[in-house]
């Protein structure tokens, strides 16, 4: 689960470590073609204790590789670099040499490998071959106080490429600590984001199923209505209100009328709604509207209506109807009680006994109810509603509606003992959303043919009267 969980971060985030990657590498590449090159020549010199021809001894090879070990030290102390400066005229101090030897006494052998690093090829090779054979001088000369011989094995040659930077290395390791800074920072925000992005999101924070899921409407699209059902052409969000508007028949079997709310303002509840309801009416229902939320109505805007009489007439009237102040609108069996005037206590008006009798007249009239309410954890409005109901359904901002707030406004219409249906993923980016944002990419490559709806029962209710019947009813 954890793995499953990784991957999909890696594929919503892979921009991202991708970027810090090339970033990283590019740098590292960069600073290195900035240091200037380091040269290195070596020469290999052979100790061995034995001074006069015939046979070596195991004991004579012993006490030449400590003798090697000794030389070692040798020569890099003070003498010998004073010797090699002032026999070669060098333009540096003795230290200054000495911190461009290195002398390595090769394991198991009775070998010395003398380096000598420097910014010149040729100087380095030029270097390594004088200062190892100023120590065979010296050796010889003081040859009664030092035990053994030292003669070189292979001179140094002038190296072709530079033992520092190393661009490719620094590059790779750039590329690598980029990714694993990036890697970090992905996962601290992960931790600290506890917004929803997925089903599994919605799953883990209120246990709700998901029942669809909508891409981010297009800006042309968004700038109009917002009812992307009503297109002729196919798209891609109509489907996916369509593919919702399946999922809840298997979610909801005998219920009648539905509630639609968000734990916050601005998350798409009314304009789900609406494609919902229209999605709805495609199959032959006849679906009633009701905007409930009587303190920011939006439903008379999505539809062109008028607003100047609606549910708050209806609540004040003497008698429980709704018919006169129906609306129809430019979908068959589709109509819309709006708001009407916004009243001071819009809490009271929804608690009370005439709303009951309004949504039991609204019964009588349709086949499916849906009510648009306020947020749930903004105002009371939704946990009363609720409770009229037969179901809920929560849209959910991806992105935005952070977890705990989803899972508040679970709990806030659950305790009205109205169950509730799933929740909507509402404005999906596409990065790593899994199948809905697959679905909407492939509807959206889809442009030939037609939209065909065939009638169906795909609620359970009274069947739809005939089309002039309907139209009475507005």
């Amino acid at each position: 689960m954890q793995l499953a969980r990784y991957l999909r971060l890696a594929g919503r985030w892979w921009w991202f470590i991708a970027l810090a990657a090339l970033i990283g590498g590019g740098s590292a590449y960069s600073i290195s073609q900035l240091i200037t090159p380091i040269y290195r020549a070596d020469a290999t010199l052979l100790v061995n204790q034995t001074q006069t021809p015939g046979v070596i001894a195991y004991n004579d090879i012993l006490t030449s590789e400590r003798l090697t070990m000794t030389y070692r030290e040798l020569i890099s102390k003070r003498p010998v670099l004073e010797d090699v400066t002032e026999d070669l005229e060098l333009p540096m101090s003795p230290d200054e040499l000495g911190a461009l030897i290195d002398v390595e006494a090769i394991e198991d052998t009775q070998l010395l490998r003398l380096s000598v690093e420097h910014e010149d090829p040729d100087q380095a090779r030029w270097l390594a071959n004088a200062t190892a054979q100023a120590f065979i001088d010296s050796n010889e000369q003081d040859g009664l106080t030092r035990p053994g011989t030292v003669s070189i094995v292979e001179p140094a040659s002038t190296p072709a490429s530079p033992v520092r930077p190393r661009t490719t290395l620094n590059s790779i390791i750039g590329a690598l600590a980029a990714v694993f800074i990036a890697g970090t920072v992905v996962l601290i925000y992960e931790y600290l984001d506890d917004t929803i992005k997925t089903a599994e999101d919605v799953e883990t924070a209120a246990r709700l199923p998901t029942l669809g899921g909508v891409a981010r409407f297009p800006r042309r699209v968004s700038s109009r209505s917002g009812l992307v059902v009503a297109s002729t052409e196919r798209s891609a969000a109509a489907e996916a209100y369509r593919v919702l508007r399946t999922n809840l028949q298997f979610s909801t079997l005998d219920a009648q009328a539905l509630l639609v709310s968000s734990a916050n303002p601005g998350e798409g509840k009314t304009t789900t709604v609406a494609n919902l309801a229209v999605a709805i009416a495609q199959t032959g229902l006849r679906v009633i509207v009701i905007d409930s939320d009587l303190r920011r109505p939006a439903l008379h805007r999505i539809f062109g209506l008028s607003n100047g009489a609606g549910l708050t007439n209806a609540l004040l009237s003497r008698q429980p109807e709704i018919q006169r102040f129906l609306q129809p609108t430019a979908f068959e069996g589709l109509s819309v009680l709006t708001s009407g005037p916004l009243p001071p206590n819009p809490s009271e008006l929804l608690s009370s006994r005439r709303m009951d009798a309004i949504v039991d007249a609204a019964r009588k009239e349709a086949e499916i109810l849906l009510f648009d309410s306020p947020p749930a954890l903004a105002v009371a409005d939704a946990s009363i509603l609720a409770g009229k109901v037969d179901g809920a359904i929560l849209v959910v901002d991806t992105g935005r509606t952070r977890a705990h707030a989803l899972q508040r406004a679970s709990e806030a219409l659950a305790l009205s003992k109205t169950k509730v249906l799933g929740a909507v993923l509402n404005k999906l980016t596409g990065r790593g959303q899994g199948y809905y944002y697959y679905s909407y990419h492939y509807y959206s490559s889809s442009d030939d043919g037609k939209n065909g709806h065939r009638k169906g029962r795909l609620f359970r209710g009274k069947r739809s009267q005939p089309a002039e019947e309907t139209r009475t009813h507005a």
